[in-house]
């Protein structure tokens, strides 16, 4: 049984899933498909091209797959907004949808985006990701699986952020953040792993230990990062997290935090 508001405006191209319920005051557009015991509260807009997954929660005036800000978006192009399942979507939080032609902000499983938080066009985010109260991400962002943005923080735009990475609250993130660790400051810097994080997400102490050993001799002894990154990719050659933290250094394009 699907529950729509008599106020509720449902496009008769959209797609309901069962056991939705549809609140007050809703848009739903066409060409949408919300998946299936899925709420929208009240005043949720729900634009053209965009899929909300099941089990998902969504509070008043929150807009999903809204036009890209972008300048350099064309009016009347198609482009997606894809959120994952079982997500927490709080009030006033916004996904705006890509901007060159079929392109796609997606949202994975899991996720909570906090009261007045925002996702850029473009941007890319993993599961079990936390965007806190009024934490903004610019265009083109990647967000890895159980990272957490704090409250009023800001992600330029084309910035990665590691997966079980901390974004500390009201920080400026103006350059990659490495997985497992925690950045935070005016502009952000990595200070040190994220213990915390990386318990919550499942992580071993063992992990925790290399991932730590491994940031120290990264950051914290008088080498320049090439010899750190040497020496790190020998003694912890078996680690699929070390690992993971080496090929971020590889391939950032904005530097590192």
């Amino acid at each position: 049984m699907i529950e729509i508001d008599k106020l509720a405006e449902v496009h008769k191209d959209a797609v309901i899933g069962d056991h939705c319920k549809i609140g007050p005051f809703c848009t739903i557009a066409a060409n949408t498909t919300i998946g299936a015991n899925t709420t929208l509260r009240s005043h949720v807009v729900v634009e053209p091209h965009t899929t909300l997954g099941e089990h998902c929660d969504v509070f008043p005036f929150v807009t999903l797959g809204m036009q890209s800000q972008d300048q350099k978006y064309v009016p009347d192009t198609v482009t997606y907004t894809v959120i994952g399942s079982r997500s927490v979507i709080r009030e006033f939080a916004s996904i705006h949808s890509g901007t060159e032609e079929y392109s796609t902000t997606s949202v994975g499983d899991d996720c909570a985006l906090l009261a007045h938080s925002h996702i850029g066009h473009n941007c890319t985010l993993g599961n079990n990701v936390t965007i806190s109260h009024g934490a903004v991400l610019a265009g083109h962002v990647i967000v890895g699986d159980h990272a957490n943005i704090g409250g009023l923080s800001a992600i330029h735009q084309f910035c990665h952020i590691g997966r079980a990475a901390m974004v500390a609250g009201m920080a400026r993130c103006v350059q990659d953040v490495l997985p497992f660790t925690i950045a935070e400051g005016f502009p952000a810097h990595m200070r040190v792993i994220n213990k915390v994080g990386m318990e919550r997400a499942g992580y071993t102490a063992e992990q925790i230990s290399e991932v730590r050993k491994a940031f120290r001799t990264l950051f914290m002894r008088e080498m320049r990062l090439e010899e750190g990154v040497h020496q790190v990719r020998e003694e912890f050659c078996d680690s699929e997290d070390v690992r993971l933290m080496l090929d971020a250094i590889d391939n950032s394009q904005r530097g590192l935090a």
